[in-house]
């Protein structure tokens, strides 16, 4: 079993949502893709999340196999499709920039490293759905939200 290193919480609810407890983050809701201009948006969110998490495993990579890491970029592109089962999917793109890699077999090296430690990366994120505690909140009395309270 993993050693848990960090964990943090969120909590969605009309048009906003919380980071571990600490303020609200107002967002649009709307259809996907209906063009709605808001800067958190699912897919923004993790996009944000992935190009950071990316990073940071880069810099992991690249400082085992020596290679220097101070003026690297990485770029993640985020797209929602509909599948043709009426649900939806999230593609990821990926751009890394790492000038510090003085030869594209070590450039390789690092990258392929780098995705391999990202925990954000193909199908590495388990979810899991704690029932119980869903059904705890769906028969809450208050706010929608028990964290307002």
């Amino acid at each position: 079993m993993a050693e848990d290193l960090y964990s943090t919480e969120a909590t969605s609810s009309r048009g906003s949502v919380r980071i571990d407890g600490r303020g609200d983050l107002a967002y649009a809701v709307g259809e996907p893709g209906d063009g709605t201009a808001d800067p958190l948006n699912p897919e923004r969110l993790y996009a944000a999340a992935l190009a950071t998490c990316l990073h940071q495993s880069l810099t992991i990579a690249a400082t085992s196999l020596g290679v220097e890491t101070g003026e690297s970029v990485v770029t993640v592109r985020v797209t929602l499709a509909a599948r043709g089962d009426g649900g939806y999917e999230l593609r990821a793109a990926v751009e890394v920039y790492l000038p510090g890699a003085s030869t594209d077999s070590l450039y390789d090296a690092v990258t392929r490293e780098a995705l391999r430690l990202c925990p954000l990366v193909g199908d590495k994120v388990a979810v899991t759905l704690d029932r119980e505690r869903g059904l705890a909140l769906q028969n809450h009395r208050g706010p929608a939200d028990p964290g307002q309270n």
